[in-house]
């Protein structure tokens, strides 16, 4: 039933339904969905710190904005050199516990310009980096200390994240 209340509630935030048939078809379709996909959505049932976890993502959603477009005026400046001073590496990044924190930052990784998230290996995440500067950022872990904020873990010191990653010239996958 929470998880039908917290897509109502998304869905009349974002549709602004104006009449009642709106509000109808959006309350039917939140019970479907939540009945079909609460199970993928979700580790564990909504509950009242489901909402302290939205808020912080509300907070979250502001810092990642701004790490976007810092990456984005960052690459441009890469690209629009004449000498294009890249340098790619792929580096293994602890990932941070739980499913919601993993693919929160992962997510969040490729969104920023100049980083993608390759691959979830076990317990840690692929990155590929195109310039120093972005591999700098990353292993200064911000952008983990954002998730974990988020999802209200206790925070990793940036010198524990730069200790645990190591740069992998070649991902061999077991066949």
């Amino acid at each position: 039933m929470g998880t039908a209340l917290v897509a109502f509630a998304f869905y009349i935030f974002l549709g602004d339904p104006t009449d009642w048939f709106d509000v109808v078809t959006g309350a039917v379709s939140a019970v479907v969905v939540a009945v079909v996909m609460g199970h993928v959505v979700f580790e564990r049932p909504p509950t009242v710190r489901t909402l302290g976890t939205l808020s912080r993502a509300l907070v979250f959603l502001p810092y990642l904005l701004f790490a976007v477009v810092r990456a984005n005026l960052s690459l441009a400046a890469v690209l629009l050199d004449p000498r294009l001073p890249i340098d790619p590496a792929v580096v293994r990044l602890p990932a941070p516990e739980g499913r919601l924190a993993t693919a929160l930052l992962a997510n969040s990784i490729t969104l920023t310009p100049g980083t993608l998230t390759v691959d979830v290996d076990g317990d840690h995440l692929v990155v590929h980096t195109l310039t120093d500067a972005t591999r700098e950022e990353l292993l200064a872990g911000g952008l983990v200390r954002a998730v974990d904020y988020v999802v209200g873990h206790d925070s990793v010191e940036s010198e524990d994240v730069a200790s645990t990653v190591s740069p992998t010239q070649s991902l061999e996958r077991p066949r």
